[in-house]
């Protein structure tokens, strides 16, 4: 008799999640599709009248919003959660079905289990998402941007993707067309000695690839030119296979000037802090960034966790109330993280706990509403 009361129970289980869940993601996919198509078009209207300015073809614009779409997904992520958790479970919660599960034995908090599942899903999903696909999406938006919209572009961010120039030495100006710092390479490198504030020599170099067991720079098939002080005089020109050259400049230095923390994956983040704390360089901004990367990912677990309370405990008529409550809820937790990120990056709190204490107090008021419910 036991073992038959089992084998009804475990389906049934099942079935009341499966039926829960599918509910829950057929709201969420409605609802990320309309926040994808909301920020493609404030996006192009926002900046349609840069495009037509800088005469941007249409592949470029194309492949800017592909680029962009993985952000777009990340940021809307979190949002989608909420409103599915609350319109799935607040229909359920209006139409008596909230009633009827409990009346079969199951509590408020067994009814959420599947969706506070789904919640961690969908929270290492944003990670895997935010570490393969955005910030290399994000990169490649820059150096569209760069290419296209370098005006506006510069009126947005510090760093430069491209045509970076450096006083290597006193007398030595060193001109970089691009650099990789995945590969730790630069493109287009020039490098120029001045006397008497004219120029003396150039060495052109078509890469300089780092070499971290000597610690210079690897240049291939460089040309080596040197000028003489008269205006007629030919330029002395030499061609050579490959040579290292011993900079100032290492990738670290590069990294900091052309790359932007958002553009960088977590292991590419946590090696260039360990790298910036062992040459004796601060790096509470990179070390805030590398931190956010994962508390934000906690996002849609967070917003499951307020939003099951919200939509099961309020009374069944209040559902606009509810909704309105989730635009708080999340408009705030937004407020708290960012706020955080800001602490972190002005050293008033460690790198670490400046993201993630927002999330300890959002998830402390979450389970805490979620234990008040009336089982």
């Amino acid at each position: 008799m036991a073992a038959a009361s089992l084998l009804y129970f475990r389906p049934r289980m099942r079935i009341l999640d499966r039926y829960v869940l599918g509910r829950f993601l057929a709201i969420f996919a409605m609802a990320m599709g309309a926040f994808i198509i909301l920020f493609l078009v404030v996006d192009v209207v926002e900046n349609l009248d840069q495009y037509i300015d800088a005469k941007m073809p249409r592949h470029a614009i194309l492949a800017y919003y592909y680029y962009t779409l993985p952000w777009f997904i990340s940021i809307g992520l979190p949002m989608a959660t909420l409103l599915a958790t609350f319109f799935s479970m607040g229909i359920l919660h209006k139409q008596n079905e909230i009633t009827a599960m409990k009346a079969s034995g199951f509590s408020v908090r067994r009814i959420g289990a599947s969706l506070l599942i789904a919640g961690l899903a969908i929270s290492a999903g944003s990670f895997y998402l935010d570490d393969m696909f955005v910030s290399e999406g994000l990169r490649k938006k820059a150096e569209i941007q760069s290419q296209y919209l370098a005006r506006q572009y510069r009126k947005k961010h510090k760093v430069k993707k491209q045509n970076i120039y450096l006083q290597e030495s006193k007398n030595e100006v060193l001109a970089i067309d691009r650099y990789d710092h995945r590969t730790e390479t630069a493109h287009g490198v020039y490098l120029q000695r001045y006397e008497n504030g004219r120029m003396v020599a150039r060495a052109d170099f078509p890469t300089l690839k780092w070499d971290a067991e000597s610690e210079a720079w690897l240049g291939e098939k460089y040309t080596l030119r040197r000028f003489e002080d008269t205006d007629d005089a030919q330029p002395w020109v030499l061609q050579g296979v490959d040579t290292m050259l011993t900079l100032t400049l290492n990738p670290l230095d590069l990294t900091r000037m052309s790359v932007t923390p958002e553009e960088m994956r977590y292991g590419e983040l946590r090696r260039f802090v360990a790298g910036l704390t062992r040459n004796g360089i601060d790096p509470t901004r990179w070390a805030v960034n590398m931190h956010f990367k994962v508390a934000f990912a906690a996002t849609s677990f967070i917003m499951v966790l307020f939003g099951l309370p919200l939509s099961i405990g309020r009374p069944r008529s209040s559902l606009a109330v509810g909704a309105g409550m989730s635009i708080m809820v999340i408009f705030g937790y937004y407020v708290a993280i960012k706020l955080g990120q800001s602490f972190g990056i002005k050293g008033v709190l460690p790198p670490m706990a400046s993201v993630w204490i927002p999330n300890f107090i959002f998830m402390g008021l979450g389970f805490y509403l979620l234990a008040k419910l009336r089982s």
